[in-house]
């Protein structure tokens, strides 16, 4: 391995001194994404970089990646570090490689209404510049202000919009992508039309974490803007009011564009940090889009659907405050010193299971729990709580345990956690049955040196590179989760950073 001063000196000499870094601040700043990692975390991790690079041009990633290779440094891809399982963050320091400064427009085909664009832009960027240009970006994360393109499709992203139009997979017809050999690539023939392009590597891509490449640009499809989008919003008493009403939503004739689940505890923490807004209550967020007359109807017979269930249509004031506050979801972490997000798919079906689960896993740690949801199709609901947790107290850190215990609830009903990360790679194994021997195969074929973004997905590394230590195996973390939500339980007092009457 090179010398770090020699490295360096080569990184200046590919990137200019102006976008390399070794400045602990700048490093220090990049050592984690949204996802809450405590303290202890460095004793197994070298989560700080070695450097900082802001690449803007794809001849310059490429130009990192032979780098790498010859001086033997380890490259993690960093969106908007908007990641909530560690997956854009180092294990072994290594150069970050911050992509925010490929966000440049690149194309629009005005023809075929596709946009492409570098991958560093933000998923809210790229629907603005479309909605500018006459046109509509139809699937875009909850996170979409800070998500980056390339990170969002590497994380397997599904979103607003996916009820209706599919996962962001769907939206993107071709990408760019640097592979670990140093090769810039296309995922897919540009030139084809839709169903002309069978054969394509833009799947080997989505969810796949940035470990087997590192996504530089991307064709996105985009849509004739709708005539209306219109939110709407029903009340109900709890969030176990809506148990049954998701799924017949879901079996329904209504095509809505985005249907999310409001916790009543999400909106008590919202109003706890701003002394605005809906009062505690369930809510159902539902937006159509279309032609104004078909949403007209649609409207009228969601009302009718929504009364026989027993919910309250709101004020339409309110509902537009939903539909235009949908990206700030997390106001709560001023609350306290950390918050932890989990994120789950589960089938239509067994919503409610899911729900009455994690009701007794939060009576059982004493936590306060949002537990937020939305559809992502017909046969499945993503449900994706939060948690807020003192970092200071000494059981903080056994917060944690919730999100191993949440997952094992998910996968008990057929669905599966989503991300993997330094947080989740322990969880491979129980996502992807049979699996791991063909990932490790797909990752040997794009990456035989390991270093994009290794040890992540089917196993984590660890910060030693020494045999028996190099690695954690699954069954120690999973241990551990376990005993943490042991000593949780144990805890005296439960969380009240709220109140709300007779929250859990």
């Amino acid at each position: 391995m090179a010398s770090l001063d020699y490295s360096h000196r080569r990184l200046v000499n590919i990137f200019g001194p102006e976008r390399v870094s070794r400045h602990p601040a700048e490093r220090l700043m990049h050592s984690r994404d949204f996802a809450f990692l405590p303290k202890a975390a460095n004793l197994q991790w070298k989560l700080i970089p070695d450097f900082v690079v802001l690449p803007k041009r794809v001849e310059e990633v490429s130009a990192l990646v032979n780098l790498a290779y010859e001086a033997g440094l380890l490259l993690v891809p960093h969106g908007g570090g908007s990641g909530l399982a560690g997956g854009a963050v180092p294990n072994r320091g290594g150069v970050l490689v911050d992509m925010r400064q490929m966000n440049r427009v690149v194309k629009v085909d005005a023809d075929r209404r596709r946009i492409t664009v570098q991958a560093g832009m933000t998923w809210k960027e790229a629907a603005d510049f479309a909605a500018h240009k006459g046109l509509f970006l139809p699937v875009v994360p909850q996170g979409a202000p800070a998500s980056t393109i390339g990170g969002w499709y590497s994380s397997g992203g599904v979103g607003i919009g996916s009820m209706k139009y599919g996962s962001a997979r769907d939206v993107v017809v071709d990408a760019e992508a640097v592979l670990p050999n140093g090769d810039a690539i296309h995922t897919a023939d540009p030139t084809a039309d839709g169903d002309l392009a069978f054969a394509n590597l833009n799947p080997a891509f989505f969810g796949g974490e940035g470990t087997i490449g590192i996504l530089t640009e991307v064709t996105l499809q985009t849509f004739p803007k709708p005539e209306e989008i219109r939110p709407l919003s029903y009340s109900t008493k709890d969030l176990w009011s809506v148990r049954d009403i998701v799924p017949a939503i879901a079996d329904s004739d209504l095509e809505p564009y985005h249907v999310s689940i409001i916790d009543p505890m999400h909106l008590a923490f919202v109003k706890a940090t701003r002394h605005e807004g809906l009062d505690p209550q369930g809510l159902l967020n539902v937006v159509f889009d279309g032609p104004k007359d078909e949403v007209n109807a649609s409207e009228k017979e969601l009302d009718r659907f929504m009364e026989e269930h027993g919910a309250k249509k709101l004020p339409e004031t309110d509902a537009r405050a939903q539909w235009d506050g949908r990206f700030d979801l997390y106001p709560a972490r001023r609350l306290s010193g950390g918050l932890v997000v989990a994120e789950s798919l589960v089938p239509t079906g067994r919503f409610p299971d899911v729900l009455r689960s994690v009701g007794n896993l939060i009576k059982r740690l004493k936590m306060q729990v949002a537990v937020n949801s939305f559809l992502v199709d017909r046969n499945t609901v993503a449900v994706n709580p939060y948690l807020l947790m003192d970092e200071q107290h000494p059981l903080g850190p056994t917060s944690l345990s919730f999100v191993k215990k949440f997952d094992d609830a998910v996968l008990r009903v057929g669905g599966h956690p989503q991300g993997l990360g330094l947080f989740h790679a322990f969880n491979f194994d129980r996502m992807h049955k049979g699996a791991q021997g063909l990932y490790t195969s797909v990752k040997a074929v794009f990456d035989p040196h390991y270093k994009v973004n290794p040890g992540k997905m089917v196993e984590v590394w660890t910060r030693y590179a020494l045999p028996l230590i190099d690695t954690i195996p699954p069954e120690i973390m999973r241990f551990g989760l376990d005993l943490a939500a042991v000593v949780r339980s144990l805890k005296p007092t439960r969380d009240r950073y709220v109140t709300l009457g007779g929250a859990r």
